[in-house]
């Protein structure tokens, strides 16, 4: 009986502890500051502009969540000079594939573009930077892993 008295103690702290947690916003911030992306990305040169908003993952509406780590996915619609963009096609494994854009960026990007998919080493975040062969404009996304 003292086993199950602590059991559902311990249960109704975790249950009380999760319906404080704040629920996510229902629409992301866009952000413009570009030092965030290039902590993700220092490996694809200078971005020059940067438009971008980090979305929570995993938790599904209604569901309870107990605090921890979450899972953070950036989306990223940059500027880079037009050579960062030529290397990046040269020196790693691209191709064809559109990026998938949340709302918030769908119109920044340029419409009716071949975009390539190319994969970047992973760090502690899995990272794809989506490109356009001739262009200035890339689309980064990183997650954590």
């Amino acid at each position: 009986m003292h086993t199950m008295g602590k059991i559902l103690g311990s249960t109704a702290a975790i249950v009380l502890i999760a319906a404080c947690a704040p629920a996510p916003p229902k629409e992301m911030a866009v952000r413009t500051d570009s030092a965030p992306v290039a902590e993700d990305f220092p490996d694809v040169g200078e971005i020059v502009e940067a438009s971008w908003v980090e979305e929570r993952m995993g938790a599904s509406d209604g569901r309870i969540e107990a605090p921890g780590p979450s899972d953070l996915r950036l989306s990223a619609v940059v500027k880079l000079r037009r050579e960062a963009v030529a290397k990046m096609i040269s020196d790693l494994e691209c191709t064809a594939g559109a990026p998938d854009v949340p709302n918030q960026l769908k119109g920044l990007l340029t419409p009716g573009v071949a975009w390539l998919s190319c994969d970047l080493p992973t760090t502690t975040k899995a990272r794809t930077a989506f490109v356009v062969e001739g262009s200035e404009q890339a689309f980064l996304r990183s997650s954590t892993m």
